[in-house]
């Protein structure tokens, strides 16, 4: 039995965006194979947050940071979460995209839990380190990438009578 001519015609689209999309799939596993991750810290409107950055070979990357409330102590030596600064929400994450804008040099559009949002310019130290600037509607944002915490102080932005220390665990940081 043999099909007329329009139901071979109405198969062609058909079979052609299932290969594209199989096409699509692999090529975002395929960078995803090929993804690098390193630790990211960042200070947003006078809180700190952070996590990792992944960076793609095509030249994007993503950013996913969370807050980490540092205890503070009351009157009765009870550990309690640390408030906000004043007049701003207790920052819990952010997640941002990464894209070069030249050989050394980046956009990051981050984007806070409380509605801050930043397009930070970033600069490139090294295939995968980096720090980046940029601002929101109530403060300034400063973020890393690739640098240990002893590094990442030295580009990251500490809020007047505030302190960027080492954490308890070598691999974080903690404002006080």
């Amino acid at each position: 039995m043999r099909r007329p001519p329009s139901a071979c015609f109405s198969l062609a689209p058909a079979a052609v965006v299932a290969m594209l999309a199989g096409c699509a799939d692999l090529n975002d596993t395929g960078l995803a194979a090929l993804a690098t991750r390193v630790p990211a810290y960042a200070i947003v409107n006078e809180q700190l947050v952070q996590g990792e950055m992944t960076l793609y070979p095509d030249h994007t990357g993503t950013v996913t940071l969370r807050g980490k409330a540092a205890p503070t102590v009351d009157a009765n030596g009870v550990a309690v979460a640390a408030p906000a600064p004043a007049g701003k929400l207790v920052l819990s994450s952010c997640v941002g995209r990464l894209r070069y804008t030249a050989t050394s040099m980046g956009s990051i559009d981050l984007r806070c839990n409380d509605g801050s949002v930043s397009d930070l310019r970033m600069a490139l130290i090294g295939e995968t380190r980096g720090y980046g600037y940029g601002q929101t509607a109530t403060g300034l944002v400063s973020l890393t990438f690739g640098l240990g915490p002893v590094e990442a102080r030295a580009h990251l932005t500490v809020p007047p009578n505030r302190q960027l220390v080492e954490g308890t665990d070598s691999s974080n940081l903690e404002l006080r």
